[in-house]
């Protein structure tokens, strides 16, 4: 399912999963009350992060400014190269940043066992 920045989903996500070796990032939305399908928000390619553990709501859009990026990379250079820069946030004060290259969504019901998700990338 393919759908454009920037996203916005109504229930609680938390960091599921890190791989740095494949530099891929998940961000989860269990199933639960009102929801009866899990989502993840896959950041692949990731140079850098910084995020909470969880938000209440999740918000990724295109960050509209970087500076604070820049600063904690302390490459600018390296990442101008088709990386794009994600503002995360609940919505209200819980903001952090992720800078990838591709961000994909995947939705499904019941549990989710597999490791490996498919769906398509989305571009800025």
């Amino acid at each position: 399912m393919s759908e454009g920045l920037p996203l916005h989903f109504d229930h609680v996500f938390q960091v599921w999963s890190y791989s740095k070796s494949h530099r891929k990032l998940v961000l989860r939305g269990r199933p639960g009350q009102e929801y009866d399908e899990f989502v993840d928000v896959i950041f692949n390619n990731v140079l850098g992060m910084k995020l909470a553990s969880s938000y209440p709501r999740l918000s990724v859009a295109i960050a509209a400014d970087v500076s604070e990026m820049d600063e904690f990379l302390d490459m600018p250079e390296r990442y101008d190269r088709g990386f794009v820069n994600l503002e995360v946030s609940s919505g209200g004060t819980r903001k952090g940043f992720v800078v990838c290259k591709t961000v994909v969504v995947h939705r499904d019901t019941g549990w989710h066992g597999q490791e490996d998700v498919s769906g398509e990338a989305l571009r800025p």
